[in-house]
């Protein structure tokens, strides 16, 4: 997206933000986590919902400034 203010684009999300909190946020995230990286999903793939990300990424092997890209729709 153009940002045409040339202001600093701030996220959302961060590392510390539970799962819960961004799931809450934006419904449409369940969807992504588990297109992405297949998250969520079933009992093998799921998580505790507060779980932040960085404890999710790293429980699951994912890189964490890229689930955390993915939260914030960021490419």
């Amino acid at each position: 997206m153009n940002n045409p203010t040339n202001t600093p684009k701030t996220s959302r999300f961060t590392v510390n933000s539970t799962m819960l909190e961004c799931l809450t946020a934006d419904p449409s995230l369940g969807m992504v986590l588990m297109r992405d990286f297949h998250l969520g999903g079933c009992r093998n793939c799921g998580f505790n919902p507060q779980d932040s990300i960085a404890t999710v990424a790293s429980q699951n092997g994912i890189p964490t400034d890229r689930l955390l890209a993915a939260m914030n729709r960021e490419s």
